[in-house]
């Protein structure tokens, strides 16, 4: 794939809206792209993130292997950005994530999303005020999950 194709790819993920072409030429530039074969792992749940990735092509499973069958929790497709709380802070990888068909994926380690953020700086205050929203509308789920387990606790303390 070109460059120009893997600028307009960034351009289409919608963390990465709004934000100008030269950062985004500077990610697909240094980014890595990887090739994940059919049935294999792009990685595993509780691996140390380094960064996240782009989906370019193919299909990738983000999968719970708790349970058993294990329980696929989301299908994502081209423009997909898997592991976006990785660009910015060191974290493990909550879920497996599988190749359903052969794909491919450009990896951006943090330390390239900081220096794009580090060169760019407008554009941290825009990423910031974008995850702000996002965190902000999350806050009433976690409310409902909150009440959910306390219900459920109280429950089952009479038993």
């Amino acid at each position: 794939m070109t460059l120009e194709r893997d600028i307009e790819l960034l351009k289409s993920v919608p963390f990465f809206d709004g934000i100008p072409a030269e950062p985004l030429k500077l990610i697909a530039f240094s980014a890595d792209s990887r090739e994940i074969e059919d049935g294999r792992f792009l990685f595993s749940a509780g691996d140390a993130a380094e960064g996240g990735f782009v989906l370019v092509e193919g299909r990738i499973d983000l999968v719970d292997e708790g349970p058993t069958p294990p329980k696929v929790l989301e299908r994502l497709g081209p423009g997909a950005l898997i592991g976006e709380l990785a660009l910015i802070v060191e974290t493990k990888r909550p879920a497996t994530a599988l190749a359903v068909g052969r794909a491919r994926v450009l990896a951006v380690r943090r330390s390239l999303f900081r220096r794009m953020l580090g060169e760019y700086a407008e554009i941290a205050v825009t990423l910031r005020d974008r995850i702000a929203d996002r965190l902000g509308a999350l806050a009433p789920e976690i409310g409902r999950i909150r009440d959910v387990m306390e219900g459920g606790e109280r429950r089952g303390e009479g038993s």
